[in-house]
């Protein structure tokens, strides 16, 4: 009887064991109780190696070995202005009110090649300034703040940056969002900037994004007409601007030059400015694939009463670009968040996989649609479905050696949940969001990185409900009423046996942090492939760069080699390192630091 009992314990342990979630939801633990986020990015703030937390572009919060701190004076203004209202084309005075002014968008990266995350403040206005020097709108609506570049003095204090061209009066525009990297390899950060619809509601008036050309100061100029770049006012074509709801960098070619990417809203064509490694770029869209899909024909469904669309009004609602290689073949792949609804059916491309289809296929993308990429996704309303995908990334989340999915849905009041895709290597991927834990509707931004230094990825997740009436809150969601911050700590890495390794960049000639290099190693018979980027999709999407690899079974790799964003594109390779590690690798020096993960 004792050996049965014995037994039936073991088994009930196990058991118990597998129901246990993937994550658990530490907010309130670790400092972060009552802290309410739509926006969030991981980044260090204080240079002490652990990531820090950016909450709504305005609140920081210090990360004390896993435990948050607010910080309560960073030196980063919020300035309070009079905001005049805009209505049927003039200053409605009437309404002016004050109100503190939060950016639009709120990025950390080192500019100036410190070792410090210096934190970049970009406004938005319906009030763009025209190149001939004429006003979009009246000027009574200018608030008068413009973008701001603030640099960190390497202990989590910021002082503002000189002034430069992105900071003067005549820079300003619909900023929506950003993507930072070194554009020409000259060791300096470059920032590519998303500009969107001049004024809410008019289809087609749109802000060019712009390229600033970093000095290593903290300085930006405006080099996006020699880059070739420039988009023009007039609708329709691919030479014409469009409403950019996100961009980001990605070396799509492999070439190590690095590659820029618009995510367009209102149904208009993505673009992929291919980087011609000499300052100047081409759009590379259609022939990629990367545009749109192949259905053109812009018809709506017969329960939908509207005209067709034109071709260039018949692709996607763009919000994000998840960026990896998800198949491990070399390549950088890409998962693209999109906003698509039932009513609009051909006539609007859904969220999607594009697997890169290599030198061999010309670097084009192969198209996979959500429902034959992922599992059948259940809605509420099945007949009035929405996709809304607005947050995607990559991550390793249980160390097996292949890049998981992970999709941050909100804003619709049809079942947007958090969803976890684990991939299983055959270029299939299982929902594991019941088990992951997470139950997070109307998810907002996301940010994944190594919180507790344990050496698994864990998530900070945001909520958004937009179009959430308090009704759907009562029914769904338990009579949730605030946007409560999620911090999922990943406990499955640690329980399932795989191993990791973790790597961050010093660079020399390359620019500081190493944004832009691509890393690749190679334990247990397989090769992973990993870029460092910066900035990502709408608003704030900003994970920490480090390159995180889940090993499998394998206890050390057999080759670590970085290829930097540098002039020469210099390549360092490391042999022998042991699993479990965290790696610091210096650019130029013969090994990299070696560091144990923190004690629980």
């Amino acid at each position: 009887m004792r050996t049965h009992a014995c037994l039936v314990t073991l088994f009930l342990s196990a058991a118990v064991a597998a129901a246990e979630p993937w994550f658990t939801n530490t907010a309130k633990s670790r400092g972060l109780d009552g802290v309410t986020s739509k926006d969030c990015i991981l980044t260090d703030i204080d240079g002490d190696g652990w990531w820090d937390l950016c909450v709504d572009r305005e609140r920081l919060f210090l990360n004390k070995n896993g435990k948050f701190e607010e910080a309560k004076d960073s030196g980063i203004e919020f300035p309070e202005v009079n905001i005049v209202p805009l209505k049927d084309g003039k200053a409605d005075t009437a309404n002016a009110k004050k109100q503190k002014f939060v950016p639009a968008y709120l990025y950390f990266a080192d500019v100036n090649n410190d070792g410090a995350a210096d934190a970049i403040w970009g406004v938005h206005s319906n009030w763009e300034v025209l190149g001939e020097g004429k006003w979009a709108a009246v000027k009574e609506c200018d608030h008068g703040l413009r973008s701001r570049v603030y640099l960190n003095d390497t202990k989590g204090r910021f002082k503002p940056a000189p002034q430069s061209e992105f900071t003067k009066p005549e820079s300003f525009g619909p900023a929506s969002s950003l993507a930072i990297c070194d554009s020409d390899n000259d060791g300096n950060l470059d920032l590519f900037e998303g500009r969107e619809y001049r004024q809410y509601g008019e289809l087609y008036g749109c802000g060019p994004d712009r390229l600033w050309k970093g000095d290593g100061k903290g300085g930006f100029a405006d080099v996006t007409r020699k880059a070739g770049i420039w988009l023009e006012a007039e609708p329709g074509t691919e030479k014409s601007a469009r409403p950019s709801y996100g961009v980001t960098h990605a070396d799509w070619n492999n070439d190590g030059a690095m590659d820029l990417m618009e995510l367009a809203y209102g149904r208009q064509w993505n673009v992929l400015w291919k980087n011609n490694g000499d300052g100047t770029f081409e759009n590379a869209g259609m022939a990629t694939h990367f545009a749109g899909d192949d259905i053109t024909h812009g018809k709506y469904p017969p329960q939908t009463k509207r005209p067709p669309e034109k071709p260039f009004r018949s692709n996607g609602n763009t919000f994000d670009c998840a960026v990896g290689d998800y198949d491990n073949d070399g390549d950088l792949d890409c998962f693209l968040g999109e906003i698509a609804h039932a009513w609009a059916g051909e006539a609007s491309d859904p969220p999607s996989l594009l697997i890169n289809e290599g030198e061999k296929g010309a670097w084009a993308f192969k198209r996979v649609p959500v429902w034959d990429a992922l599992p059948k996704r259940e809605f509420r309303d099945r007949q009035n479905y929405q996709y809304a995908d607005l947050h995607v990334a990559w991550g390793d989340f249980d160390n097996d050696g292949r890049l998981d999915l992970l999709l941050g849905a909100g804003d619709y009041p049809d079942g947007q949940f958090l969803r976890l895709y684990r991939n299983l290597g055959d270029g299939k991927f299982e929902e594991v969001t019941e088990a992951a834990g997470f139950n997070w509707e109307g998810c907002g931004d996301l940010s994944i990185g190594d919180v507790d230094r344990d050496g698994d990825l864990d998530i900070v997740a945001g909520r958004s409900f937009m179009r959430l009436s308090q009704e759907h809150r009562n029914k769904y969601m338990e009579g949730l009423k605030t946007n409560d911050i999620g911090l999922f700590i990943n406990d499955e890495a640690g329980r399932n046996g795989n191993h990791w390794l973790n790597v961050r960049l010093v660079g020399k000639s390359a620019n500081r942090a190493g944004i832009g290099a691509r890393v690749t190693v190679v334990a247990g018979g397989r090769t992973m492939t990993r870029e460092i980027r910066c900035g990502s999709g709408l608003g704030n999407h900003e994970d920490p760069p480090e390159a995180h690899f889940g090993l499998g079974k394998a206890t050390k790799v057999d080759s670590l080699t970085v290829r930097w964003p540098d002039g020469k594109l210099e390549v360092q390779e490391f042999k022998g390192i042991a699993a479990d590690t965290f790696a610091t690798v210096r650019q130029g020096e013969a090994k990299p630091e070696l560091e144990a993960p923190a004690k629980k």
